[in-house]
């Protein structure tokens, strides 16, 4: 019950958020309260009875005013405004987002939202497979019960690990990485990034290209510490580093769900990619 209605949230923030239209009422009305007519002019669409029908879709995020007429954003509507504002979004198709995310770079920190094991596959495998023709040393951070089954997926892929310099690929466990020992402080995680960085530079490597599963924050009751992480890298990384966070999307709540979004300078998900403006 409680994870239906979490996907149910997550999927009205995107569905706003994927929708130049809704995107535009709520950035307006950020601004200032309109009236039907005001947000209408401002918007410049007119279909009266396709705006009505986006004005209903955003219940929830917007409200009128019944003794002024005039439109306004809820506390839902704000916080969604907050991520909004900072990205510009692309409707893009499953193609095209493979090819976004095989031309991030270093500095780049970027988070994908997923439904499916296979929309997270379609997203991370090309994300990898970029950074070893880039001459880069890879890293796939995945729960434990998960990396024999990822090793031979992406193998199906097409990445030959014989091939590969030494090195060149690492499987890592998310729990002993992000969380050893129970604890999970960002300081600690970003020095061991630090550290691992300088070794592959020094075994000729350019950098670290890494996909990792945030699952484990979860099941561990480490959320806090996770955003908490999450903020101390920023949307911009200050090293040789190329990051995307896998984030499984009804494990989010609202609150959750837009940290994720600004605390990172690209966005990936279904059917959409934001990128910081």
């Amino acid at each position: 019950m409680v994870m239906n209605f979490l996907n149910t949230w997550n999927n009205e923030i995107q569905r706003v958020m994927a929708h130049p239209i809704k995107r535009r009422i709520i950035e307006c009305l950020e601004k200032e309260n309109l009236s039907f007519t005001e947000l209408l002019s401002k918007i410049g669409e007119r279909n009266h009875g396709k705006f009505c029908h986006h004005l209903r879709m955003l219940k929830g995020f917007v409200e009128l005013e019944h003794l002024k007429k005039k439109y306004r954003l809820t506390n839902r509507g704000r916080l969604l405004a907050t991520c909004i504002q900072d990205f510009r979004f692309i409707t893009s198709a499953g193609e095209r987002l493979a090819r976004y995310v095989q031309s991030l770079r270093f500095g780049d920190h970027a988070v994908c939202l997923y439904d499916t094991e296979d929309f997270k596959r379609k997203i991370s495998f090309p994300f990898l497979k970029a950074g070893l023709s880039k001459g880069e040393a890879v890293v796939y951070l995945l729960p434990e019960h998960k990396i024999d089954s990822e090793f031979r997926e992406i193998q199906r892929y097409g990445v030959d690990f014989e091939y590969l310099p030494r090195e060149g690929f690492t499987f890592m466990s998310t729990y002993e990485w992000y969380l050893k020992k129970g604890e999970a402080r960002a300081k600690t995680i970003n020095a061991n990034w630090l550290e691992l960085i300088r070794e592959k530079k020094k075994a000729g490597f350019t950098g670290v290209r890494a996909a990792g599963e945030m699952t484990d924050f979860f099941d561990y009751a480490k959320t806090k510490e996770l955003f908490e992480y999450e903020e101390s890298l920023g949307r911009q990384l200050a090293f040789d580093f190329c990051g995307l966070c896998l984030y499984e999307r009804n494990r989010l709540v609202e609150d959750q769900f837009i940290r994720a979004c600004n605390y990172h300078g690209h966005l990936i998900s279904k059917g959409i990619v934001g990128k910081t403006i």
